[in-house]
């Protein structure tokens, strides 16, 4: 029985943290309003919402250039399946 609530917080607290990221992501402006910084756009937004970087360093990152280096592009394949 104490096992299954834990299962149960555990599974609440994954959830809780997904709807936190994305809400901070489109709306920083609702974390703390003394900030006034602008919704994550783009690269910026994936880096956060992939967990790669803080919400307070997304925008340097990507401006810097380095947040092109941590994400990956999938291949593209031709008509016959072989990777380029």
């Amino acid at each position: 029985m104490i096992v299954d609530k834990l299962i149960q917080h555990g599974i609440d607290s994954i959830f809780r943290s997904e709807k936190d990221r994305l809400r901070n992501a489109d709306e920083p402006h609702m974390m703390r309003p003394k900030n006034n910084r602008k919704p994550l756009k783009g690269v910026a937004r994936v880096l956060y919402l992939e967990r790669k970087v803080k919400l307070s360093k997304a925008d340097s990152v990507v401006g810097s250039g380095l947040g092109l280096s941590r994400i990956k592009i999938p291949k593209e394949k031709n008509d016959e399946g072989i990777k380029k």
